[in-house]
């Protein structure tokens, strides 16, 4: 089954709008075939192991997540593990899509294959986190992302914030657009730094596309500014909408995942509201100070700890001279 998340992970950066997932298949404990879920549109990884033509009749298969018995952009896997003559199936995790969510394990079982779930089941999870979500909740995954001093200043009082963190911090950064679907950033944001907010390393390729989008409320961003008329697709919100709503909006559209990349004031109305299911923080080993300098909450303060908008620190680690902290709500 590690084996199987490994193949899996292969897809991080190609399979979104789908689940990423690996398939081993073992007879008296030797591999046979191999297969994971490249691209929305191609083979599932179960028919990507067995269409190399192996006998599989007799053998294990492991795969990451229930096969589906649905017809979607390809047919139902189920039929097809059924028609290989596997004798048993180990599923790491159910598929808590509504037209899966326990089809394709009773399928199996019906064909009289047997079937264990629950192998690992954590760290599948953990991997496709982004889609469990998004099937679960009809809602973005939000991972809220951001470049700070080590006193939470994201710039100086001056509004200098090129560069705070290094290049190797900003180089993770750019990976993390490549498997999210879309960004969000506020409209002071563009108007101060005209970002271009592009994939620039050329990684990811799923079929969901990149889409920008500015919160504009107070119209602040610039008609000539680079997301506004290079070609990109960009949503510029000038209303003064609802977040959860748009959030609805954005998942209706085709959007399962989404990263908040400031300003301070957008950061906090997520914070605020809770409407965040991961943050990434990239701390560079520097202090500026300076009380009216933006910070990563600019929301209102709280007086007691017992109100402070608290999450779980998940790990951190060294990134050529920053620190990178992940964390979960």
């Amino acid at each position: 089954m590690r084996r199987a998340l490994a193949l899996a992970e292969q897809g991080r950066f190609s399979v979104s709008p789908n689940p990423m997932v690996g398939c081993v298949v073992v007879r008296d404990g030797n591999v046979i075939a191999e297969g994971w879920h490249r691209r929305a549109g191609d083979a599932h990884a179960e028919v990507d192991a067995l269409r190399s033509g192996v006998d599989a009749r007799g053998a294990t298969m492991y795969v990451t997540l229930e096969p589906c018995a649905h017809h979607g952009r390809m047919p139902p896997c189920a039929d097809a593990v059924v028609a290989s003559g596997v004798q048993r199936v180990v599923i790491a995790m159910r598929d808590p899509y509504d037209a899966v969510d326990g089809r394709g394990i009773a399928k199996l079982r019906d064909a009289g294959i047997a079937v264990e779930v629950g192998l690992l089941e954590a760290e599948a999870r953990r991997q496709n986190e982004v889609f469990v979500w998004s099937v679960t909740q009809k809602l973005p995954f939000v991972i809220l992302k951001a470049g700070m001093t080590l006193d939470g200043k994201l710039a100086t009082v001056t509004r200098e914030s090129q560069w705070i963190t290094a290049e190797g911090s900003r180089e993770q950064s750019l990976r993390l657009r490549e498997m999210y679907d879309a960004i969000l950033v506020g409209g002071g944001t563009v108007a101060a730094d005209n970002p271009r907010l592009t994939r620039r390393l050329g990684i990811g390729h799923a079929v969901a596309g990149w889409t920008r989008i500015v919160l504009d409320r107070d119209r602040v961003v610039p008609a000539h500014a680079h997301v506004l008329t290079d070609g990109g697709k960009t949503l510029h919100v000038t209303e003064d909408v609802d977040l959860e709503q748009l959030l609805r909006d954005l998942h209706a559209q085709g959007v399962q995942s989404l990263i908040v990349e400031g300003g301070a004031l957008v950061h906090a109305e997520f914070i605020q509201r809770k409407l965040w299911q991961k943050m990434v923080l990239f701390v560079a080993p520097m202090i500026v100070g300076g009380g009216n300098a933006p910070s990563i909450f600019s929301g209102e303060a709280v007086t007691r700890l017992t109100e402070a908008y608290r999450f779980r620190f998940d790990r951190a680690e060294l990134l050529g001279g920053d620190l990178t902290i992940t964390a979960y709500p």
